[in-house]
């Protein structure tokens, strides 16, 4: 016997469950990355310019592999829309858009500093800034993620947000 046929809904809540347990595991890894990241900038003064830019490349992949993470795995039925779940659509029509702009944040941060050229003083004056907006643009990913992940995982969806 096929348990596939007999449960599909418990066969897609377990593939669901595996892939946002993947999700927050790069999440945390990206999140203790950055954590490394601002320490490095603001510990003691100096900045060992090649080991910045060994943890920046190494964050820069990191954050890559978690936004696309959850396009490929937690999006993919929003954005190709297969979805059915009526209280995941309207979640998905509040916030879907802000996490797209998320990913296109992520995505610029990572085309501006994923590279092996040297550190230009110029780079250096604006990088702590752009580390900080990257930050708060990814404070605001696992926000809305996490109601998201909240309603995915409802045995009955409710809708517990706001549009603001």
């Amino acid at each position: 016997m096929n348990t596939a046929r007999q449960h599909p809904h418990f066969d897609r809540r377990t593939r669901t469950q595996k892939e946002i347990k993947q999700l927050i595991t790069e999440r945390n890894n990206v999140l203790s990355k950055y954590y490394n990241l601002t320490h490095h900038i603001n510990g003691n003064g100096t900045v060992d310019i090649a080991s910045l830019q060994e943890i920046l490349q190494e964050f820069c992949q990191d954050m890559i592999d978690y936004v696309a993470t959850g396009h490929f795995e937690i999006y993919r039925r929003i954005e190709d829309g297969s979805e059915r779940r009526r209280e995941i659509i309207e979640l998905s029509d509040v916030f879907f858009q802000k996490i797209i702009n998320t990913t296109r944040t992520a995505i610029h941060f990572n085309d501006h500093y994923d590279f092996s050229n040297e550190f230009t003083s110029e780079i250096m004056r604006v990088f702590p800034k752009h580390l900080s907006e990257l930050g708060e643009n990814l404070a605001t990913r696992i926000e809305l993620e996490d109601k998201y992940i909240n309603t995915l995982l409802s045995p009955k969806p409710r809708l517990a947000y706001s549009r603001h």
